[in-house]
């Protein structure tokens, strides 16, 4: 009876590593999801700069970090979001003294990601080696979550504004004739 269980688990641990083996990584992060169960993931491509900069996305989505270098990279957001996340992966927490990063490190074509609970703007850096007399430098980026929403009221508003002052302005005109 154990060796029975003791096989159905090594043919399941069998299956898992041949499905964890067929996940292919291509140069744009190709064959990596594209959803999650709450939302989109918004790939940032690392090279000799972040691809986008500027990410916008709604809370729930996953911000994934993929690094495409020959060399190592450090993410580091600046801001304290560990109370902010609803989800991480590849982010081991401090790094240094100062509170305020949270850190992932990723080898050559290594992913992280995490996913934000609420509406924020949270800037990062990613330190990476260079030619430049530091030996590193610092590539700069921005995510603003919960942007399309606010776009879109912001939108909905303007519109909804200059349809009331065509409004205002034709019944001016109509009063004064």
């Amino acid at each position: 009876m154990v060796t029975v269980q003791y096989g159905i688990l090594m043919l399941m641990g069998v299956g898992l590593s041949a499905l964890a083996a067929c996940q292919h990584i291509g140069p744009e992060g190709e064959g990596m999801p594209t959803v999650t169960r709450t939302g989109e993931v918004k790939d940032i491509i690392i090279r000799d700069n972040v691809s986008p900069e500027i990410v916008t996305a709604d809370a729930g989505d996953e911000i994934r970090w993929i690094n495409k270098r020959q060399d190592g990279a450090r993410v580091i957001l600046l801001l304290p979001v560990e109370e902010r996340l609803s989800c991480r992966r590849g982010f081991g927490g401090l790094m240094s003294g100062n509170k305020n990063e949270y850190t992932a490190k990723l080898g050559t074509n290594d992913t992280a990601s995490v996913c934000f609970k609420s509406s924020s703007e949270i800037k990062y850096v990613v330190r990476a080696e260079s030619s430049l007399p530091s030996g590193e430098e610092n590539i700069p980026g921005t995510i603003n979550i919960g942007g399309r929403k606010r776009l879109s009221n912001i939108d909905d508003q303007a519109a909804s504004s200059s349809v009331d002052d065509r409004d205002r302005r034709t019944s001016e005109a109509g009063e004064q004739q």
